[in-house]
This record gives structure tokens, sequence and C-alpha cells, in this order.
């Protein structure tokens, strides 16, 4: 990067959008592991415990919940250790495979992606405030555009507006975790209801729609975690914190979103606290725990934008703080009209169309090791793309396996061979 004070100025305002990040910028790992958690600690982690944990025997939702978790370990880690040697963002790593032009599908996918997670969890977050605060005036879709301006607050300020909040979070979402785990043992039916809880026969969903739900919970924050992992000074950084941080931020809050709801019979994560009494403490640590995600996602979501933007006159050099507000104001409207309901459908979409990059990604950058970046669109990625995107829609219909393993594994072998095969011919 040059050394030019006035080009290293507007790079920061951008938070090296494009830029490798200077081993001056670097982080600690203590540092890395706490954003790294602080990202995976979320709401909508207990919502979708929930609401799988609802549909199906205990046993069967935590097998599907460390399935899916498995998978997003190994795509956050192989990713975070290619964007800490590159020090590149997701989205600059995505023109190398998917070519400068049609990467911006994925930035915009990842966006919208991103309005959705934070507009679920401050839909969630104030239905929590309603539940617990009964005298509260503001109603619940006002009360979710406020959460979502405050969430901005730290987004705006960068990756050092996401260290400092996460240092808050990490310790509240352990104490959340051991609450309710404790108010779980100790309601009427105690962890016997959860272990022997039989599923609606109406409402059941498949061990292949389980784990896909999971899995597109997050599929979105392990594809992002390169704008995070790379301001990692070492590979064995994100190797440790990576699997620790889904481990803490994900898994644990998923199980007991699961025992929750079959702890209560109730679906709904809100109500299902309220009704094992310990509402108002979920309250006072959900506070920082959300906040440590969504801040992030407004973060990512806002380099994702710049990917889309560097091939306009704006060039991608648009001041962060800017594209952190138009996507905190574009999930705030969408909380406002009720997110929530939208939760399981929009999860199992991600889930097929997300995983197919990261395996593109991996095969670029491992084996194939010839960057698309200069080329508008890569007919190769597209093809494997559709050809892993299809896949994996026929096997979450027919219940076939895990889905999103099925659709990246096999975009990752299409993208090799045909990358060898048929890249002189497609993209001359």
């Amino acid at each position: 990067m040059s050394k030019d004070p006035k080009l290293q100025e507007t790079t920061s305002e951008v938070e090296y959008a494009f830029d490798k990040v200077p081993a001056s910028a670097r982080k600690k790992m203590g540092t890395i592991l706490v954003i790294l958690t602080g990202y995976c600690i979320s709401l909508s982690n207990f919502v979708t415990g929930a609401t799988v944990g609802f549909k199906m025997p205990f046993k069967d939702a935590v097998l599907a919940c460390a399935t899916g978790n498995i998978l997003l370990i190994v795509v956050a880690t192989l990713l975070g250790i290619i964007s800490c040697k590159t020090g590149l963002t997701t989205s600059v790593l995505a023109r190398k495979s998917m070519g400068a032009r049609s990467s911006s599908i994925l930035s915009l996918l990842l966006a919208l992606s991103a309005v959705n997670w934070i507009a679920v969890n401050a839909d969630t977050f104030s239905n929590l405030i309603k539940s617990n605060f009964p005298w509260w005036p503001i109603p619940v879709s006002i009360t979710a555009i406020l959460v979502v301006a405050v969430w901005a607050q730290s987004a705006i300020r960068g990756v050092k507006g996401l260290e400092i909040v996460s240092w808050l979070g990490t310790p509240c979402a352990v104490i959340l975790t051991v609450v309710c785990a404790i108010a779980i043992g100790r309601s009427a039916g105690g962890y016997d209801a959860v272990f022997t809880y039989a599923p609606p026969t109406d409402g059941q969903i498949s061990f292949a729609a389980g784990s896909t739900s999971f899995v597109g919970a997050w599929i979105f924050g392990c594809i992002v975690s390169p704008d995070v992992c790379r301001y990692a000074k070492k590979p064995t950084h994100v190797a440790i914190g990576a699997p620790i941080a889904v481990a803490i931020g994900l898994f644990s809050l998923e199980v007991i979103g699961i025992m929750t709801a079959q702890a209560t019979n109730e679906s709904g994560f809100v109500a299902a606290t309220a009704a094992l009494g310990v509402g108002i403490l979920v309250f006072i640590c959900a506070i920082f725990c959300v906040w440590t995600t969504q801040d992030n996602n407004i973060y990512s979501a806002g380099l994702a934008l710049q990917n889309v933007l560097k091939d306009t006159p704006l060039e991608g050099r648009v001041k962060h703080a800017w594209l952190a507000i138009g996507i905190a104001s574009a999930a705030a409207i969408f909380a406002a009209v009720g997110a929530v309901k939208y939760l399981l459908p929009v999860v199992q979409a991600l889930s097929i169309l997300l995983p197919p990059i990261p395996g593109m990604m991996i095969a670029e950058y491992y084996f194939i090791k010839k960057s698309k970046e200069n080329r508008p669109i890569n007919w190769v990625a597209m093809i494997s793309w559709v050809i892993g995107t299809v896949v994996g829609k026929i096997a979450l219909n027919h219940n076939f396996m895990i889905p999103a393993i099925i659709s990246m594994a096999l975009t990752f072998v299409c993208y090799i061979i045909l990358s060898k095969l048929l890249d002189e011919k497609l993209n001359k």
C-alpha cells in the first residue's frame, strides 16, 4: 500500500475495502478470538435453536445442530486463514474466483443476508422488551428501529468499535447460557421433559431440513469471517479462534435454544424464556449479546456494498460510515414489519444459495491459483454455482444427507474440474 498519508487516510476511512490490511493494523490473538466469538453470539442462535427444537426430538435436533456447526467451523477456518494470509475482505477474495462484476452478485446477496439477520434480531429483541416490560409505551415496530440505530453506532466506527462491544458481549453470552441451563433443570419437567420431548406430529421437520436450517442461520457469518480474520497476525490465530468462537457463540446457544423450547413446549424463544422465569436476566445479557453480532453484520454488509460500487464512478471509496447507516436503515424497516415470521424460509434459502461460494473461493486459492479479478465474469464460477445450488435444492427437497455440505462439496469439485477443462474456452 502506498505510504502517501492522504491515501492511507482514505483507505482507513473505507476500512481497507480493497487493500491488504497492513501489519500495523493487525490484532493480537485474544482480540481476534473475542471479536469472532462476539460475532457468533446472537439472539438469532437462540431463535433458530428454539424453532428447530420445537419441530424435532432432542437427540435429532442436537445432532442436526452439531452437523451444521462442524461444516461452519470448516468454512470459517479455511476462509479465515486465506484472509489472514492475503489481508483481503470476503468481497475481494470473491473477485478472484468469480470475476469482478459477477462477484457483485455475491456482495448483494451478502448485504441482503445481513439486512435479514439484523432485522430478525431487532424484531426478536424488541418483542423481548415488550414481553418483560408490559408498560413499555413504544410499539414493537418503532422499538426495533431504535434498537438497530444503537447497534449501528459501533459498526460506524469500524473494527475498533466491534472490538469494544465484543469484550462486553462475550461474558454475557456465557452467563446467559449457564442461567438458561439452570432454569431448564429447575423447570416443572426438568431435563427429563427435554430428553423425552415429542414434537407435534403435524409440524415435524426432517434431519436434512434441521441441519440445513442451522447452516443457513450462520453460513453468511462464516462467509464474511475474512472481514475480521484479515486483521489476524498469524493463520494459527484463526485456526484456534474460529472453532472456539463457533463452539461458544453458536453451538452452545443453539442447543440452549433447543432445550428451552422443549422444556416449555414453546416454539418462540421470547415466550419460552418468559415461561422459565428468566426473561429479565435474559434481556439484560441479550443487550450486549445481540449487539456484538449485529454491528459485525452492518460492518460486513458495508464492505460488500463497496465491492458493488467498485466498478461505478464512486469506485468503491464511499465512507464506511455512510454505508453502515444505509444498511442499518434498510434493516430497521424490515424489522418494523416483523422479520422473524420469515426466518425458516429465509435461512433454508440461504443454506442453498451461499455454501457454493466458499467452495469456489477455497478451490481457487488452494488449487487453481489463477485469479479472475481482472475478468468481468468467470463463467466457470457461474456454472459451478448453478450446479451446486440446484443439486443442493434437490437434496433438501428429498431429505438426502446434508444439502449444504453436498452443495459446497459439489461446487468445490466442479470449479476445479471445469477450470482445468473449460477456463480458456469459456473465458476468452
